[in-house]
């Protein structure tokens, strides 16, 4: 027998709620609890078969300290109540299994005695249902809450007291008994008849107006019934308010109080706040409506909370019939259509089509606004009960946390009328000034007492400092200049550093050091130096305590700072011969520079002796602007010794050994024209940054550096450095006149400033002890500081993306230790691989942005033979090809890597090489570290132990080729081709062929060359319609092609003239010869229309080598929602003849609608799935034509067939718009892996998402 189990599914989240500090969420049939700080998941349940989770609702049982709550959810036609207790094991158990009703539920909410629901349906009708609760539910201990609640309710009280419109009672209903739990009879008839639930139906209240309703939102202010209203959103634009009180026509229906217009599109969301009397609706017209609703009899005491008010129904109805409703605000924010709104009690929140997320203020004014989900559309927003935390859920798969601080909006701070503003009247000459500091070296002597300087204050009324020669500060206060009298001032900043979060050092071209005190907003001259005027280089060191300032001289002055907080000028030394190009710490106690012509020294410092010693010297190759832009070390395996990375202007980056001179490796141009920014080290692992916009992960091996994987960032073509903070990976980037502090591992901005540009002078700390965020950088010339918390802009991710929109394609690439690796294309232009292996697993390994328009297909290049698809090599060769006919290829790498390798090169880099952040953050985690008897690089999994690389080869396009000359460019006639499908495979060790399927209706082959890593167009075949799948069919004997498109054939290709001409000696791949070709051996006419999928069984004994005799079975699925199966037996000779026979099995329809995904999952079973989104595996069985006629009812060209498709088992999936599937063997036992019976198929459903099974396929009888 064949079972199904869902491993995983993710897809676009449709439901939100927050209830304390857990977030309750909807994805597809599922209901998933995670916790709101931390970001686990606690519980998850399935809650429909075939319905989408559309809104949760969640009451307590008893009160909040019962840690027990009702949960009621709904989603197109379903609605069933849950019940779930998160002490003491987080479990979620049915109330109510899934009730299904004629009409789609837009809206529900429970009574407060939680014995019924109201529900809202889409033909705006309300209707009253009576909770039922299972008989299991009569050993809660919260069931007498239940019954009480069931006892008091006033339909059982009489028919007085019912509502006024009577006549839609269900007068049976109740008379029923009163308890809420029925009798065992009643239960077992219950669930025979779960899909009618009209006895529970106690009340159906219809309005006039009988109009389709986009939206709807019922408010229960007394919390019943008879206090029920109805804000309807209609397709005609309007907002409807009634309720089941409401005065009833002869027919009885309801008649509708109030009616707002305004808006221009069909409504969306409608939410109401009865404590501020505020409604608001969103709209197919992108804005955002507030309305005023003004009651003339207020329901309560303004003094009292909200929380605390009690309202009866009649002073409900009176709020209702006498208010008058007007529209406030119209708020224009959104560039798309506005899904969702959020009132809180200060602002107003809207979520739409456009990824934004826009916070406005009462009063219509829009606060802030972002970019939410990568582009994805945010389809839901909840926030947390003290409204601290907002919470979205994206059409991309993911759940974020976002701050709320709204109030506490972080803002660069100009330093203004500072002592490069004074003019040389007004300063005393610069010969003349004494430094504060403190000379401790003995290099250098302390230059001549002289007059003290006077700096000027940040703002009027504000004290500064007076520096006497003495060395003795005085205080008086700042006299205010006035801008525009002014004088022009002949001293400007140059360079900033920034040492904690505190020491502000400010570099002037006069060759002035100062310092600003930002507690007491105090300028403090530091240093006085001639030899730092027109020119000056500074960085600090990782420890926070030093920093080396380089001049043109080639001396370099390292300062400290001392116990009681002034500066001292701890070391002078000549570093160089001529100009310091750059300066790079190389931990705490070792420092690099690099001179003119590429010189580089290292340097160690003695901070005992209060000196440093020269260690090795290095050249760069030449280059254009030859100096060192970025460094790191890397300790080697032997004892004291080192590699040194460094990264140059040129963006390539070079690796030395300690002895050596020259580079032992150099790749170039890896960044690039403009330059490496960053090297970082973590956990073992090589980070490096540059002007690209990419951010590159390495690895050293075997004295080499290999490219793991590149994320380049969204919307950014500047990366100036790679921080970790909390274990979590941030590019700082530059991208216009603005900085972006953007998060790698979530795909987003965490801090955004206008700082004018990366290529003026700026600095960077964060600090996770101090919980702040502070830049220091030069704007029009003014140094300006920007600061901010962490602990509101490092939120938790909830739930990881999985692609921001549709994904076209996906192929598999690795099966290790139960995890599957795969790559998938999209919509969106990235290519992600992940991994899963569990409900809890998945993980988004790595996104890379390459492709200019989509990618529509994927494809391993395959050894010759059988196709094993569970990827068991080390190293994938991976094709991408889509839109504007871009095809690219990529080599993947799967790296086995120890703990132990990974603690030696954790521990070997503490405190030796700069890790981006402060010293504290990574003395922080050593300390936490040793604390848990943990190494920080070995979280909980060993997942960790497996790095996947991902490298671009090559790339490819039909307009350019790989020319980048105008002259040599290939015309073309059709410049938006798109590559619908790819197939590959090696002729020999070094050479692959790759055939592309076409929009244009042609199938070009293209020929790999490995030593030279291109790849070059050999031949091209045109076809009648566009092409759109391809696959190769591996027998021993010949290279043959299937290919199938839009006109619903399948054609069969002879490749032998490419593969005869790849396999002679020394064959020249760049001048392919004119005779190469495809040759059509045979067609079939499989389907009326398109082909959208097509799979080959291989048999088990594919090939009879002494009659040339191959046997496979071909099925196909099309745009006719058919499935083919037909009989291919391929006939070869030794003079190179090839004949074909196929032989025309079943036809099944089995979907209702097209079918975009096929595969054969063993001899005689096959799975495939639909747009109409179904999974059913099917039976090739062999009978009698009399016996197959009467049971699956299909006919077939010519004499009935002697086979037929049985569908043995389906499930449902919650990914919507299915574009395919693909499926790889596994193995449950891992000793036996040779064992058939115990064989699994792990199938993946891609489309707006993706799911994850388990196909159990033992044999045994079906």
């Amino acid at each position: 027998m064949v079972t199904i189990k869902n491993v995983l599914l993710t897809t676009q989240i449709t439901a939100l709620e927050v209830k304390l500090r857990y977030v309750f969420l909807g994805e597809g049939q599922y209901l998933h609890i995670h916790n709101l700080d931390t970001g686990n998941r606690l519980a998850t349940h399935k809650v429909f078969e075939a319905a989408v989770v559309h809104g949760i609702k969640i009451r307590p049982v008893k009160d909040e300290a019962s840690r027990s709550w009702v949960v009621g959810v709904w989603g197109q036609k379903s609605l069933a109540v849950l019940l779930y207790k998160f002490l003491p094991g987080n479990e979620i158990c049915s109330l109510i299994e899934e009730r299904r009703f004629e009409d789609w539920i837009i809206d529900a909410v429970l009574e407060d005695n939680l014995s019924h629901i109201v529900l809202a349906t889409a033909h705006n009708s309300l209707i009253r249902y009576k909770l039922q609760y299972s008989k299991d539910l009569e050993e809660h201990p919260y069931q007498d809450t239940f019954l009480e609640s069931e006892g008091n309710c006033l339909v059982h009280e009489g028919k007085e007291d019912c509502v006024q419109n009577k006549s839609h009672l269900d007068c049976n209903a109740i008379k029923t008994d009163t308890n809420s739990f029925p009798a065992k009879t009643e239960l077992l008839t219950w669930k025979n008849t779960r899909w009618k639930p009209d006895r529970c139906v106690l009340v159906k209240v219809d309005c006039t107006e009988n109009c389709i309703l986009y939206c709807g939102h019922i408010v229960l202010m007394a919390g019943n019934w008879e206090s029920a209203v109805l804000l309807a959103g209609t397709v005609f634009s309007q907002v409807l308010i009634w309720g089941p009180w409401c005065s009833t026509d002869p027919s009885g229906r309801v008649a509708p109080i109030h009616c707002l217009s305004g808006h221009e599109g069909v409504l969306f969301s409608i939410n109401f706040s009865v404590a501020q009397g505020l409604l608001t609706t969103t709209s197919d017209d992108r804005t955002l409506r507030m309305w005023n609703i003004i009651p003339k009899y207020p329901l309560s005491d303004a003094d009292s909370p909200p929380s605390l008010q009690l309202y009866n129904r009649e002073q409900v109805q009176k709020y209702w019939l006498d208010a008058e409703i007007t529209e406030k605000h119209i708020c224009y924010g959104h560039g798309a259509r506005v899904w969702q709104s959020l009132i809180l009690s200060s602002c107003v929140v809207s979520v739409g089509e456009d990824s934004k997320v826009c916070v406005w203020d009462q009063q219509g004014k829009l606060i802030t606004w972002w970019k939410a989900h990568d582009g994805s559309c945010v389809w839901t927003v909840a926030a947390a009960e003290d409204e601290g935390q907002l919470v979205t859920g994206g059409g991309d798969g993911s759940v974020k946390t976002w701050s709320l601080n709204i109030t506490d909006s972080p803002k660069s701070e100009p330093l203004l009328n500072g002592p490069w503003c004074l003019t040389d009247k007004e300063t005393p000459l610069i010969e003349k000034e004494h430094s504060k500091v403190i000379d401790a070296s003995p290099q250098l002597p302390a230059s001549e007492n002289s007059e003290g300087h006077k700096a000027e204050m940040l703002k009027n009324g504000e004290f500064f400092e007076v520096i006497n020669f003495e060395g003795t500060e005085t205080t008086e206060s700042c006299t205010k200049n006035n801008p525009n009298q002014l004088p022009k001032a002949t001293d400007f900043p140059r360079c900033v550093a920034l040492v904690g979060v505190n020491q502000f050092l400010l570099a002037m071209d006069s060759g002035r050091l100062f310092q600003w005190h930002s507690e007491n907003a105090t300028w403090t001259l530091v240093w006085d130096d001639p030899r730092m005027q027109k020119y000056v280089i500074m960085d600090t060191c990782s420890d926070q305590k030093k920093i080396a300032v380089g001049m043109l001289c080639g001396v370099v002055l390292i300062f400290r700072i001392t116990g009681n907080g002034d500066w001292e000028k701890h070391l002078e030394v000549t570093l160089c011969q001529g100009k310091v190009f750059s300066l790079q710490w190389l931990g705490s106690d070792r420092i690099l520079a690099c001179g003119p012509d590429g010189d580089i020294v290292t340097w160690s410092l003695l901070e005992v002796q209060g000196s440093l010693v020269k260690e090795r010297n290095h050249t760069l190759p030449p280059c254009k602007q030859r100096w060192v832009s970025a460094a790191c070390i890397v300790p080697s395996t032997v004892p004291g010794g080192y590699y040194l990375i460094c990264g140059d202007r040129a963006g390539s980056l070079h690796l030395y050994h300690q002895e050596d001179l020259e580079p032992r490796q150099s790749i170039r141009g890896i960044h690039g024209k403009n330059g490496v920014t960053s090297l970082v080290i973590h956990e073992g692992f090589i980070y490096s940054s540059g002007r690209d916009g990419c951010v590159r992960q390495l690895k050293l091996f075997d004295e080499s550096i290999q490219v793991l994987t590149v994320t380049r960032v969204s919307n950014v073509t500047w990366v100036a450095q790679v921080i970790f903070l909390q274990g979590r990976p941030l590019a700082l980037c530059f991208h216009d006149v603005n900085l972006k502090l953007w998060n790698l591992a979530e795909d987003r901005a965490v801090v955004e400033v206008e700082c004018g540009g990366g290529h003026r002078s700026w600095a960077l700390h964060a600090s996770r002890s101090d919980d702040q965020l502070v830049f220091f950088f030069l704007k029009d010339g003014i140094p300006c500081i920007f600061r901010t918390t962490l602990a509101d802009k490092l939120m938790p991710l909830i739930k990881s993306p999985v692609n921001t929109r549709e994904t076209m394609c996906l192929q598999t690439l690795f099966h290790v230790e139960g995890k599957t690796f795969f790559a998938m294309g999209g919509e969106d232009t990235t290519l992600r691989i992940h991994s899963v292996q569990g409900l809890e697993s998945h993980r988004s390994l790595c996104v890379v942005r390459s492709h200019i328009s989509n990618i529509r297909a994927l494809c391993r290049i395959e050894c010759q033979g059988a196709i094993n698809p569970a990827g068991s090599d080390k190293s994938v060769w991976l094709v991408s090809g889509g839109g504007r006919a871009q095809m690219k290829l990529w080599e993947v790498t799967l790296n086995h890597i120890s703990k132990r390798n990974l603690q030696n090169a954790g521990s070997g880099l503490q405190g030796k090489v700069p890790v981006a952040g402060s010293g504290e953050e990574n003395s922080h985690r050593q300390e936490q570290a040793q604390k848990e008897d943990t190494s920080i690089t070995c979280n909980s999994s060993r997942e960790e132990m497996l790095n996947l690389g991902c490298r671009e080869v090559t790339s490819h396009m039909i307009r350019t080729g790989n020319n980048k000359t105008w002259k040599s460019q290939e015309l073309t006639f059709d410049p938006e081709t798109r590559y619908m499908d790819a197939t590959a495979f090696w002729v020999t060790d070094q050479l692959a062929v790759i055939v592309l399927a076409s929009s244009d209706g042609i199938l070009r082959v293209f020929v790999f060359s490995q030593c030279t890593e291109k790849v070059t167009l050999v031949c091209s075949h045109a076809c009648d319609h566009c092409v759109l799948k391809v696959v190769r069919v591996p027998i021993q004997t010949r290279h043959i092609l299937a290919s199938a498109g839009t006109d619903g054939r399948v054609v069969f290709w002879d490749m032998k003239s490419i593969v005869n001409w790849l396999c002679t000696p020394d064959v020249a791949v760049n001048n392919p010869p004119p005779s190469l070709e495809l040759h059509q051996l045979a067609f079939i006419q499989s389907h009326q229309s398109g082909v959208n999928s097509l799979s080959i069984n291989y048999h088990s004994k594919p090939t009879d080598e002494k009659s040339y005799r191959s046997s496979l079975t071909l099925a196909t699925g099309g745009d006719d929602n058919k499935l083919s199966v037909w009989d291919v037996i391929i006939y070869t000779s030794e003079d190179g003849f090839t004949k074909i026979d196929v032989q025309f099995l079943c036809i099944a329809i089995g979907h209702a609608s097209q079918i975009t995904g096929l595969e054969w999952i063993s001899q005689n079973l096959l799975v495939s799935t639909s747009v109409d989104q179904r999974v059913v595996v099917w039976e090739l069985c062999h009978t009698d034509s009399t016996r197959q006629q009467s049971e699956t009812g299909t006919d077939s060209p010519g004499s009935a067939p002697q086979t037929y498709l049985r569908a043995t088992c389906s499930a449902y999936t919650g990914v919507p718009d299915v574009k395919g599937l693909t499926v790889i063997p596994i193995n449950k036992n891992s000793s036996n892996t040779n064992s058939e019976t115990d064989l699994l198929q792990r199938l993946i459903v891609y489309g707006v998402g993706l799911q994850v099974y388990d196909l159990d396929t033992s044999v045994g009888e079906l």
